[in-house]
C-alpha cells in the first residue's frame, strides 16, 4: 500500500484489528535490570556509537546485539 493511502482505518479494516484506547498499555513501574556483562562490554567497546551521540546510534547498538545473539543461538 503506498504511503499516500494509508489510514489507520484502511489497516483495521484490511487486518481486522481492533483499537483500545484509554487502558495503560506499560505498567506504572518497570523493574530496572543489570545489562548482561557481554552487552556492558559491547557497548564499551563501541566509541562509534558515543561519538555519534544520538539516541538512534545508541539504540541501534542495543538491537544489533540482541539480533545477533538470538540469531548465534539459533545456529
Amino acid at each position: 500500500m503506498p504511503y499516500s493511502q494509508f489510514t489507520i482505518e484502511r489497516v483495521k479494516q484490511d487486518f481486522q484489528l481492533n483499537t483500545v484506547e484509554g487502558v495503560r498499555f506499560f505498567p506504572g513501574t518497570i523493574e530496572t535490570i543489570q545489562p548482561s556483562p557481554r552487552l556492558q562490554a559491547i557497548l564499551e567497546d563501541l566509541p562509534w556509537a558515543i561519538a555519534v551521540d544520538t539516541e538512534k546510534a545508541r539504540s541501534q547498538v542495543i538491537i544489533n546485539f540482541e539480533f545477533f545473539g538470538r540469531l548465534n543461538n539459533l545456529m
